[in-house]
């Protein structure tokens, strides 16, 4: 068996980790704010699996209030819901490789069961929940994984994600928590 890329440069890309290459959670460029893993004496509160999780255990973008949130992958809605202490309005979809998370949402523009399209509309960005600011915390779990891992079972998903969309800054700690 032969493998065209092995014989031209690698787009970058086109050739992530486990295969999976996502596009952006929104349109236009955006910057980070919190990364994977940042502040972690804040999120020894927070349990999931029963385990206090180890760190931010997504990425946060900064978003105008309102703005428009796209699935980064085909998916189906698996769960629409609230949580006022922490993620706020959240969306979960389910992908052939896992799940993604998009939280501190305003509105939905999908229903749970739905089917989505990789880059369809499925809601728009706030802050509600336990945010102080309008940002987008988004997150995804690749199968198989473990919710008592310290991380909730999620992965850092900056390796996975056009990183062309996204505006990387020296210092993108804030003092918000989710």
């Amino acid at each position: 068996m032969s493998f065209d890329f092995l014989s031209r440069p690698i787009a970058q890309g086109n050739y992530e980790p486990e295969g999976i290459y996502l596009s952006a959670p929104f349109e236009g460029r955006r910057r980070i704010t919190q990364r994977w893993g940042d502040n972690p004496g804040l999120y020894l509160h927070f349990r999931s699996g029963g385990v206090p999780l180890q760190g931010h255990n997504g990425i946060d973008f900064a978003l105008p209030d309102h703005s428009r949130l796209l699935a980064t992958d085909r998916a189906r809605v698996i769960e629409i819901g609230n949580d006022p202490a922490g993620y706020g309005l959240y969306i979960k979809l389910q992908h052939d490789w896992g799940e993604s998370l998009y939280a501190h949402m305003q509105d939905f523009a999908v229903e749970s069961g739905q089917l989505v399209q990789r880059g369809g509309l499925i809601g728009f960005s706030n802050n509600s929940g336990r945010s102080s600011t309008p940002h987008l915390h988004f997150a995804i779990r690749i199968y198989p994984y473990n919710r008592s891992d310290g991380w909730g079972g999620f992965v850092d998903p900056l390796p996975f994600l056009d990183t062309t969309k996204i505006l990387l800054s020296g210092n993108t700690t804030t003092k918000r928590s989710e």
